[in-house]
Formats: structure tokens, sequence, C-alpha cells
């Protein structure tokens, strides 16, 4: 767990890219995938679509733990479009289009309608 936090403070703040895959600019499943890799050895696929298909599936809302996947719907075409790391009292850390690698709430109106559902990604 502090592995993770370590990992996650360096990002905060890191601009937006998509495509991006560095602190000079990131996308929402290249900062899991790093974060995983860095800090708990994890190999994540490259896109929130395929990460979505990793893990065990999270049923309920309420059994989210720390490190855990929380997808989203956030694009037309592409489902899940977006993908984050669960880190307690329902706040997720993320690469935001708007606003880069920050901290935001899943209760908020804008991520609990789009909530897809959650992934645990357990060492193999």
């Amino acid at each position: 767990r502090e592995l993770m936090l370590m990992e996650i403070i360096k990002y905060m703040d890191t601009p937006y890219k998509f495509g991006g895959n560095s602190l000079n600019g990131i996308d929402c499943s290249a900062f899991t995938q790093n974060v995983y890799q860095s800090a708990w050895m994890l190999n994540l696929n490259r896109s929130a679509r395929e990460q979505y298909k990793q893990g065990i599936v999270i049923e309920d809302r309420g059994e989210l733990e720390f490190g855990d996947l929380v997808f989203f719907n956030t694009r037309k075409r592409v489902k899940p479009g977006h993908v984050g790391i669960f880190i307690g009292d329902n706040l997720f850390v993320h690469a935001s289009s708007k606003s880069g690698v920050t901290i935001s709430s899943l209760d908020h109106d804008y991520y609990n309608k789009r909530y897809m559902g959650a992934r645990r990604i357990e060492e193999e």
C-alpha cells in the first residue's frame, strides 16, 4: 500500500496527454499501468478496455479496497473509456483529461452516473 501511495504521489499533477506514458504527460490507463508495475510489479494491459477484462470482478461498491481499479463509461464507442485506482473513502486517483493526475470522489455526479464496475488485480 505504501509503495503504491508513493508512486501515486510521484504522478500527482502530471498533465493529461492522450497516449502519454510519462511524468511529462499521461493518460488514464498508462497511469494505472505504470503505478501497478512500479509499486506492485503487476502487469496491466495498456487500455482501459483491456484492463477491464483483467482481475476479479468486484460486484458491490461497498467491497472496494485500496488499489482496486474502477472503471467508467465516458466515451461513446469505447467502454469503459476511463479507469482509476480506488484509494479509500470513496475516492479514486486517475489521469483526468481536464485536471491531469488528480483525486476525485465516486460520489461526484459525473463519475457516479458513469461508474461501470471495478476489478481487483492479484498476483498471478
